[in-house]
């Protein structure tokens, strides 16, 4: 008998092998850039704080080097494969997006663009770049976040996943609390309030309907404009198709953040719809673990003095060579 259990190893193994080929895991990540600005004036745009010459004296080699750091946090957050998806907040135009995959490690897989020039008086959007090898594309459009004043649109994408299941993906910056939290509250609500719509309008149509939405909120996990508008709900029971869950508000109650004034912040966050977290086996694409990530390297962060361990910024007064004041965030798909 003892001469058949290596030929049964042999046997298992090479099942397993096959079945672990058909697995796939696609990374979703989020990242706010941090004004993502080309040398080059736009007459329609409000860029001037970022051209040479400007106060803050950006030019060439500063942009190239802000490129450079930006492709060496994606291509850090996994080592073995470039994320799916990455949907970006903070660029200004899709020649940025261009040079961020061109010159960087980002090159090594095929990129495809979607941006929709929006109506941010200073010109940053919200933009997304995915692998064709890994989502087919369907559509995409942008849909108004404001009807009262000039802002960044949703970015709303439709992609086919390999299980041939259709994926509803939503990127979104919202209005900022400059001028104060209060005062800007209920502009923000009014950003949450028209992407309600649109989810409402898709989980109508059916309740089991896979919804991703990425974004800068500016407001946290148990504010009014995501947990009451949004009705993005924490994870405490079974979920639900047909509801949206936040998958920081653990990060959140762990008093984790992605961004620093005064104290950790948490505006970076993925919420999905509750088909993405109901775990069976026909259901894929399926998010085996419930929360999201923030990825965070030391490297990333500041070293000096007051700031240290905080987002290593591109200009905080002066110049600083950094990254981004934001950290990136991301989620995992199990097909």
């Amino acid at each position: 008998m003892k001469k058949f259990i290596p030929f049964i190893f042999l046997i298992i193994t090479v099942i397993s092998g096959y079945c672990q080929k058909d697995k796939q895991q696609l990374k979703v990540v989020f990242y706010n850039v941090e004004n993502l600005f080309d040398t080059i004036d736009d007459k329609h745009k409000n860029d001037n704080e970022f051209l040479p010459g400007s106060e803050k004296e950006w030019n060439s080699e500063r942009y190239q080097h802000k490129i450079t750091n930006l492709g060496k946090v994606l291509a850090a957050i996994d080592s073995l494969e470039l994320p799916a998806v990455i949907g970006f907040a903070e660029v200004e135009n899709r020649e940025v997006l261009e040079d961020l995959i061109r010159l960087t490690t980002l090159q090594q897989a095929p990129y495809q663009i979607i941006l929709e020039e929006g109506g941010d008086p200073r010109g940053i959007d919200v933009a997304m770049i995915y692998r064709p090898d890994k989502l087919q594309y369907l559509s995409h459009q942008a849909i108004p976040a404001s009807y009262e004043y000039r802002t960044r649109d949703i970015l709303y994408i439709k992609f086919l996943g390999p299980a041939g299941d259709t994926l509803h993906l939503f990127v979104n910056h919202w209005k900022s609390r400059s001028g104060g939290e209060e005062k800007t509250r209920s502009k923000r609500i009014e950003n949450a309030t028209l992407l309600r719509e649109v989810v409402d309008s898709l989980f109508t149509r059916s309740p089991g309907t896979r919804i991703l939405i990425m974004g800068d909120l500016n407001d946290e996990p148990p504010d009014e404009s995501v947990a009451l508008t949004l009705e993005a709900l924490p994870l405490k029971k079974k979920p639900v198709a047909g509801e949206l869950y936040n998958l920081f508000f653990q990060a959140y109650e762990e008093q984790k953040g992605t961004l620093w004034y005064r104290n950790w912040d948490l505006f970076d966050q993925i919420i999905v719809s509750g088909n993405l977290l109901i775990s069976k086996r026909k259901n894929r694409p399926v998010i085996l673990y419930p929360y999201g990530y923030i990825f965070r390297e030391e490297w990333m962060l500041d070293r000096s003095g007051e700031n240290e361990g905080i987002p290593f910024r591109t200009y905080k007064r002066d110049y600083q060579g950094g990254f981004s004041d934001h950290l990136p965030i991301y989620t995992i798909l199990n097909y």
